[in-house]
């Protein structure tokens, strides 16, 4: 909720009205930053656990494609 105290006064079509404007002041309850800030760390979370598993199954293929361009030792069959 805003308040617009001098809105018709100071916005009118002059190239001054921006400057002198008053500022907008927002008023919110303390409960909502904190539910805000707990989304916030929960989709920060989300995004931490997506881009591990990302590099993990980018590991599993870098892995694979080392063991299939590693060459097989072959067993001494005479001793």
């Amino acid at each position: 909720m805003t308040i617009d105290l001098y809105k018709d006064a100071f916005f009118s079509n002059s190239p001054f009205s921006s400057f002198f404007a008053p500022t907008e002041i927002y008023v919110v309850a303390r409960e909502d930053i904190e539910k805000a800030k707990l989304e916030q760390y929960r989709k920060q979370l989300e995004a931490i656990n997506n881009r591990i598993a990302y590099y993990e199954s980018q590991r599993d293929d870098v892995l694979k494609t080392i063991e299939k361009l590693t060459p097989k030792k072959e067993t001494d069959k005479h001793a």
